[in-house]
């Protein structure tokens, strides 16, 4: 099973997404039709939308981190599922794309006019 696949499973499972589309657009910013044709072509997840889909599951989770004091322990599973699905997307941009933790974290660089 791809990891696009099962970060789609496991969200919709949880009812953070409806479709595939909606996995496309929301969670990875790309075209409606960007999961299927992945999914046609056996491709995973590309870096863009990697990072893009990272950056929405840290929102999401912290989000339901921060509703602890409203609705107690209801969402623990949810949030632990949030959890692993972010490291599964480290691990995958680590081991297939050499991209590190540190590399995520540092952000774009810009460089001054003139130097």
């Amino acid at each position: 099973m791809l990891l696009m696949e099962r970060i789609y499973e496991t969200l919709a499972e949880y009812d953070n997404v409806l479709t595939a589309e909606d996995f496309s657009v929301e969670w990875c910013g790309m075209s409606r039709s960007w999961y299927a044709e992945r999914r046609h072509k056996g491709r995973d997840l590309s870096v863009k939308a990697s990072i893009r889909c990272l950056n929405k599951l840290a929102v999401r989770r912290a989000v339901y981190l921060m509703g602890r004091r409203k609705f107690g322990t209801l969402r623990d599973a949810e949030i632990d599922a949030l959890g692993e699905l972010q490291q599964a997307i480290r691990d995958y941009l680590a081991e297939q794309h050499g991209i590190t933790e540190s590399a995520l974290s540092a952000g774009p660089q810009t460089r001054m006019l003139g130097n």
